[in-house]
């Protein structure tokens, strides 16, 4: 990865920070969906803006040069993943 300076929104940075500091676990769309929304995240009916956000941030991190630590885990959620 580049020493350059990444520029994320502020939900993208807090799904970052989220997923990494669960790291190498599951996390479902619901769970991603609480912390970003709070618990106004129950009254959504749709979990798209997820799939946005996630899309976003995968590609502004390869643009980066950084390796997918990200993994979608169809039906599920996501996974932090360092190998």
């Amino acid at each position: 990865m580049d020493d350059r300076e990444l520029e994320l929104t502020r939900k993208e940075y807090d799904l970052l920070l989220y997923l990494a500091s669960n790291k190498n676990r599951v996390i479902s769309k619901n769970a991603i969906a609480e912390h970003l929304s709070g618990e106004g995240a129950s009254s959504y009916d749709s979990l798209d803006f997820i799939y946005s956000h996630m899309k976003n941030l995968k590609r502004k991190l390869n643009q980066a040069g950084c390796e997918d630590y990200i993994r979608s885990l169809y039906g599920v959620g996501y996974k932090f993943e360092i190998r």
